[in-house]
């Protein structure tokens, strides 16, 4: 069955007709009304029990033009995220969270004309776009009425959905049956030969020649959202808070890169836009000259890893994954270090596992992320030092981001600062971007950014490529 709007295509052999009307309901509704899901059936999309070594029950986001597929336990944090995705200045924090602040701090100040120092001159003009050379201005109506309409969305799918209990025993099992989007170690020097993955490692699309033409015509039309100035926006609300006891920051022109909507799983493709971001920015080691000053797009790094692969660079990734040239599969460090490598990109790989003491890996991960921007030339009298360090390629099971930098909170906790390509910056970030400000709720700001024990705590296995 086929949608006559968009051609959307269910997966499902069972419940068609009704996966079909939640998707044209939830999608193309005129009034936006959600659609109630029947609560006896399983999720349309995922009737057909994943069997390639993924523990836990996947649901797609019932968000509009989301796409992604999450663990059904893990659908609660990815809808807080996207309640983040959509603040503005009308919101308030409703209580105070893990990382938030009680009260305000400050009233709002803005001097537009204000440059902070050499993180606003070195970054680029300030701006959100999506950087294709045809964008159409006229979507931006479009899509600040879509954000509104997600933010409502969220509210109403956090009441109807059944909210999973997360317990310490299906914990381990999810956590040990799931492997990263590639599974092999980046370093690994197992003597047995690959042999081709599953949907557990490269995505729901695992076997799947090609993507549909409405998908190439769409990424080839719109690239990708780049929001552009964030990193100088997170040093100031850094700097505002009063729960950040220091914090570091990577380079400043790095750009934060999120999906398009209904693209569905690309998120190591955008995550080395992010690192390309920094190469061109930076002009890193002349290496930008391999992509002409412009982000490579979804096709050109599917070009890259391939022609890496021609050369004996990480060559099995080529037998796990079949070949990735014009699919929707998954890639993953591997491939992000075979490309980089290709391109002549100094970097290396590390992977933290620990499957038997949970918090472990957490904890080197962190330690490892922290020493690695202290390496960086910074005054450490300075609340928020600024680097002028690359980013980091970031992997754990079934995602992957970008870190930007690390931060230390009074109370002795510490959040990875991610650019997460799942979701775009707040339009109270993106209005902020040039501008030198003052802001009364900074930590509701940055808790869209900030990835601590409550997120890394469920898996016991990251990867991570600098």
């Amino acid at each position: 069955m086929e949608c006559p709007f968009c051609g959307f295509k269910s997966q499902a052999e069972q419940h068609e007709d009704y996966a079909m009307q939640l998707h044209i309901e939830s999608e193309h509704s005129e009034t936006h009304a959600a659609f109630k899901p029947d609560e006896h059936l399983s999720n349309p999309e995922n009737t057909v029990e994943e069997s390639d070594g993924a523990g836990g029950a996947y649901v797609e986001c019932p968000i509009a033009d989301c796409t992604e597929v999450v663990l059904e336990s893990e659908l609660d944090y990815h809808l807080e995220l996207h309640s983040q995705e959509a603040q503005d200045d009308s919101t308030t924090p409703p209580t105070a969270t893990e990382n938030s602040s009680p009260a305000p701090q400050a009233e709002e100040a803005v001097d537009v004309d204000g440059a902070d120092g050499d993180d606003m001159r070195r970054a680029r003009s300030a701006k959100r776009r999506r950087s294709s050379p045809t964008r159409d201005t006229s979507q931006d109506s479009d899509e600040i009425a879509a954000q509104t309409r997600r933010k409502k969305a969220v509210s109403v799918w956090r009441n109807i959905l059944p909210m999973p209990k997360w317990s310490k025993s299906n914990k381990l099992e999810q956590t040990d049956a799931s492997t990263a989007a590639s599974a092999t170690s980046a370093s690994s020097t197992e003597s047995k030969m690959p042999k081709m993955l599953g949907k557990a490692e490269l995505g729901r699309y695992a076997h799947e020649r090609q993507m549909p033409d409405w998908l190439v015509k769409m990424l080839k039309r719109d690239g990708q959202v780049v929001g552009e100035d964030v990193i100088p926006v997170l040093k100031q609300m850094l700097q505002q808070t009063s729960t950040t006891e220091y914090a570091y920051l990577c380079h400043p022109s790095v750009q934060h890169v999120s999906k398009l909507r209904l693209e569905g799983g690309f998120c190591g493709y955008r995550n080395i836009q992010m690192m390309s971001s920094y190469i061109i920015g930076a002009g890193f080691m002349g290496t930008h000259n391999n992509f002409n000053g412009k982000l490579p797009s979804i096709f050109d790094i599917q070009e890259f890893i391939e022609a890496a692969w021609d050369q004996g660079i990480n060559k099995q990734g080529r037998v796990e994954t079949g070949g990735i040239r014009g699919t929707r599969k998954y890639i993953g460090t591997p491939e992000a270090l075979a490309m980089f490598v290709y391109l002549h990109v100094p970097c290396e790989a590390q992977g933290f596992k620990n499957k038997k003491e949970a918090g472990k890996a957490e904890a080197s991960l962190l330690v490892n992320v922290e020493r690695y921007f202290q390496q960086g030339k910074y005054d450490p009298n300075d609340k928020v030092r600024s680097t002028m360090l690359p980013p980091i390629y970031f992997q754990h099971a079934g995602h992957s981001m970008t870190i930007v930098g690390i931060e230390k909170l009074k109370d002795g906790k510490a959040n990875l600062l991610v650019f997460d390509p799942m979701f775009r910056d707040a339009t109270l970030i993106t209005q902020r971007a040039g501008r030198k400000f003052k802001y009364k709720y900074p930590d509701m700001a940055l808790n869209a950014y900030r990835r601590g024990h409550k997120y890394l705590k469920r898996f016991r296995e990251f990867e991570v490529l600098r």
